[in-house]
């Protein structure tokens, strides 16, 4: 059986409607460990059904709790076991690399993301840096730079962290409001992670890099960018803990120049 039929199936399992009331199922993500589908029906009412992969690095009683903590009100189904679920279309689109250049977008990301960053919690699993370094083929530099780095902010305070911001997480509204979607990966980690996960996600330049550490009153723009740095090498580590697929080489291929990049600006 083929995902959209599984996200027709398990839709029409889940809700009060039968697939003659589907208008339309079309993809609308294919990510590492899900894939997600809108459906809209005839009566032009619309939902976002995600089918999960399993992955041993993904705890789906951690996304929950999450989900509880954030009091994100969209699901209407959620399986713990596989990480299906259904949830009411959330209006807007990800958005453009334009779009995430504008000052208006980052200071509706920046609001959000505080938002996030102040939840207090001990319920949530610590993010663990060092969970794919075994595994990874890094350079000897890299290595060395890594263990070194996290050593010296290993005892920063630790927020409430999404851990994945990317553009294709990221829901940009029509009043102008940011929502933060898919925490699969969200985690207790330092409160720089999140932002410096996203500049290498969204290639941010060093410009609107500084924007947004003013915005998130981070006034230390070098421990920033040496957080840059340690979240590629992460990504770059990451890749080595899934399948070895054409998507996951091109996106390690892309990573490591950025690693590369990144490693300029680091501080010892």
């Amino acid at each position: 059986m083929n995902y959209r039929q599984q996200a027709i199936n398990l839709f029409v399992q889940k809700t009060k409607y039968t697939k003659e009331e589907i208008k339309s199922c079309i993809p609308i993500h294919n990510g590492f460990t899900n894939i997600s589908y809108k459906i809209k029906l005839k009566n032009n009412t619309t939902y976002q059904v995600r089918i999960g992969n399993d992955h041993h690095q993904i705890n789906r009683h951690n996304e929950q709790l999450i989900y509880r903590l954030i009091k994100f009100p969209y699901f209407i189904y959620y399986d713990v076991e596989t990480g299906n679920a259904i949830k009411k279309w959330i209006e807007g689109k990800n958005p453009s690399y334009r779009t995430i250049l504008s000052t208006k977008f980052l200071k509706s990301f920046a609001v959000s993301l505080k938002c996030i960053h102040k939840i207090k919690t001990n319920l949530i699993q610590k993010h663990d840096y060092f969970d794919c370094f075994k595994q990874a083929k890094l350079p000897l530099k890299h290595q060395n730079a890594y263990k070194i780095l996290i050593k010296k902010y290993l005892k920063m305070p630790l927020v409430l962290s999404h851990n994945d911001l990317s553009a294709d997480n990221l829901i940009y509204t029509h009043n102008g409001t940011v929502i933060f979607i898919d925490y699969e990966w969200a985690r207790m980690n330092n409160q720089y992670w999140d932002i410096a996960n996203f500049i290498r996600e969204v290639n941010l330049p060093l410009s609107k890099i500084k924007l947004l550490a003013q915005l998130m009153r981070i006034r230390n723009v070098k421990s920033l960018l040496t957080f840059v740095y340690l979240a590629t090498n992460y990504a770059y580590q990451w890749t080595f803990n899934m399948p070895y697929t054409k998507k996951i080489k091109s996106y390690r291929l892309v990573t490591f120049k950025k690693m590369e990049y990144y490693y300029r600006f680091i501080q010892f």
